[in-house]
């Protein structure tokens, strides 16, 4: 019994774990375009531009709300480890763009240096306070020494954030932005498209629905994919473990239950003595998997998260009610599969089965 009770607690905890990741894939979604992005139109520009075009695109017709915002390709080291990556310019209490760590806190922009994700300061091995060689990939090329201001959980990828001023002062280019957010009318989205289209400093506009769909195909393919495969195998071995346990206790007791048959018990109460030592054993494991699921969750979520995106490791009710769920109607299915042997069984040649 206690082998079959950790045996099935497994089933538990893989299930718990793979539902979680599942749901973690589609609360990274959501962060991404409901809390972190709230603009509806990203605009890039085809260089870094004077701010001016700022104003030009508040004052079109439908735009609501510009967010400018400045993206500087670079590779970050710190002795031998490097990162090749972006620091990210925002501005001060941004409404349409923010960055945020693992609690959906704001993270302030610092005029005294950068602020890393916690996954890049791992990569570099550095830490608040320390100096920074950022080599910067566009423009004049500069070469700059920048502190570390701090290090936060973020919930997307490896991230490298800068108050934007302070960004343009270190690179000598005050007033430019590389591009910018903004929310508007949705009755004039179609007109409001156009115009950026046409505009040629720009080199490319974005649609929230279009950048959802396109994040949406990447955390789909390669290792997201792969969450789809584990659910089915953690399935899979969910019920084999159940079902293994069901049949071995039915081969060790089979020579007794046929005996009950013999003196005269039902098929029913026959099936009840084994079969209710399965429900025992199952409602057993339930909170026992429970709580392995709880920390292999982490595990797989560590896992599957990318430099790209961080999976978080959400844990709800709802995902531990369905994976106690599955493992009850594995349990069913397995005390029917088992119940139908049982009543096919040969009482004569079960009786002459030594001990």
């Amino acid at each position: 019994m206690a082998g079959a009770i950790l045996g099935i607690a497994a089933g538990m905890a893989l299930s718990v774990s793979m539902i979680s990741i599942m749901s973690g894939f589609d609360h990274t979604v959501d962060l991404s375009f409901s809390v972190v992005d709230r603009s509806d139109v990203t605009v890039t520009f085809n260089e870094a531009m004077s701010n001016k075009v700022v104003l030009e695109l508040r004052r079109m017709p439908g735009v609501i709300e510009v967010e400018p915002v400045r993206n500087v390709s670079v590779v970050m080291r710190n002795g031998v480890k490097t990162h090749r990556g972006a620091v990210n310019g925002l501005v001060p209490s941004a409404r349409l763009y923010r960055a945020l760590d693992s609690d959906t806190a704001t993270i302030e922009m610092r005029k005294d240096g950068m602020i890393l994700a916690q996954s890049l300061a791992d990569i570099l091995d550095v830490h608040p306070g320390e100096l920074l060689t950022v080599e910067v990939r566009e423009g004049r090329r500069p070469t700059l020494t920048v502190p570390v201001a701090g290090v936060a959980q973020t919930l997307l990828g490896s991230p490298a954030y800068m108050d934007l001023e302070m960004l343009n002062h270190v690179l000598r280019e005050p007033n430019r932005v590389s591009g910018a957010y903004l929310r508007i009318d949705d009755v004039r989205s179609s007109e409001i498209y156009r115009k950026l289209k046409n505009m040629p400093s720009v080199a490319g506009v974005s649609l929230k629905e279009d950048g959802r769909a396109a994040f949406q195909r990447i955390i789909d393919s390669g290792a997201g994919a792969i969450r789809y495969v584990m659910a089915l195998i953690a399935a899979v071995i969910t019920f084999g473990i159940v079902y293994n346990a069901a049949s071995i206790a039915y081969s060790e007791r089979a020579r007794d239950l046929a005996s009950l048959r013999v003196i005269g018990f039902t098929k029913g109460e026959t099936a009840f003595v084994l079969l209710g030592e399965l429900a025992l054993v199952t409602l057993l494991a339930l909170p026992i998997g429970a709580m392995l699921g709880y920390w292999l969750t982490f595990v797989v979520a560590k896992g599957f998260s990318t430099d790209l995106y961080q999976i978080p490791a959400t844990f709800d009710l709802k995902c531990y009610g369905e994976a106690a769920m599955s493992v009850v109607a594995a349990a069913m299915v397995s005390g029917w599969l088992v119940k139908r042997d049982m009543d096919r069984a040969d009482l004569i040649s079960a009786l002459k089965t030594r001990e």
